[in-house]
Formats: C-alpha cells, structure tokens, sequence
C-alpha cells in the first residue's frame, strides 16, 4: 500500500510540475534565459549560444569580487557577423551589455578577461543572460 500511494503521489508531482523557466518580474515580462557561476582562466574565453528572438532587449551581466583587470563581452551571429560588444577596464564589481538582435536566430556570446597572471589568474564570476520586451 505505501508503494502504490508513493506512486501515485509521484505521479500527481510530475503532472504538474514543468520546465524552470524564472521570471524575474512577471509584470514586465523579464525573464532569465541563462545563470552560470564560471571559473575563468587568464586571457582565455567561455564561448555559449543562445536562441535569440527579434523584438526583445538582451542583457548579459557578469558579477564579480576582483578588480583591476579588462573583461569584455562580444556578441556574434552563426555567421560571426559581430552584433554587439563591450571591453570594460574599470570592472568595478560587474560588467553588463545590453543589445538587441536584428532578426530570429542563434547567436553567440564569448566573454573573458585580462589582468595580470601573478596577481589574477583566474575570475570567479556569475553569468547571466536576461531577457525582456523591447522598450523603445
């Protein structure tokens, strides 16, 4: 009898439960595509497509303790045809770049750092990708 009712109730769960898709603020609309926490190497770099969509404002935003070195954002359609880029040498404690794509379609975002290799060799960051409706 418990292993049925465990079934059941196992069951009943996945029926309604779905896709964690977060919402940051459902009045607006804004929704998280992507959060990452990565380990970033000296003047190397984190290569991630994502699906972009015409008609919707993007923010990628990396977080950060350290300071004192260059980290950029660049944003590439499939073609490598650049979309948007951003170098930011002050890196206070994030770097952000907000962009908007030309049309429907896959596009790609590489981001990285530079400073110097004794002092920094490595950034422990928090990616993120928002999205939201286009305001104009």
């Amino acid at each position: 009898m418990r292993i049925l009712f465990s079934i059941l109730f196992a069951l009943l769960i996945s029926k309604f439960s779905s896709a964690q898709v977060i919402q940051i603020n459902p009045n607006i609309e804004w929704k998280f595509i992507r959060s990452q926490d990565l380990t970033l190497q000296n003047n190397s770099v984190y290569q991630y497509e994502f699906p972009g969509e015409k008609g919707y404002d993007y923010i990628f935003t990396m977080v950060y303790e350290e300071q004192n070195f260059v980290s950029f954002f660049k944003v590439f359609d499939l073609q490598n045809k650049p979309i948007a880029a951003k170098i930011d040498s002050t890196s206070k404690a994030n770097t952000q770049l907000q962009f908007r794509v030309p049309q429907n379609g896959t596009y790609s975002i590489v981001l990285g750092y530079s400073g110097n290799p004794e002092d920094m060799p490595t950034l422990f960051t928090k990616f993120s990708l928002i999205r939201r409706p286009r305001i104009d």
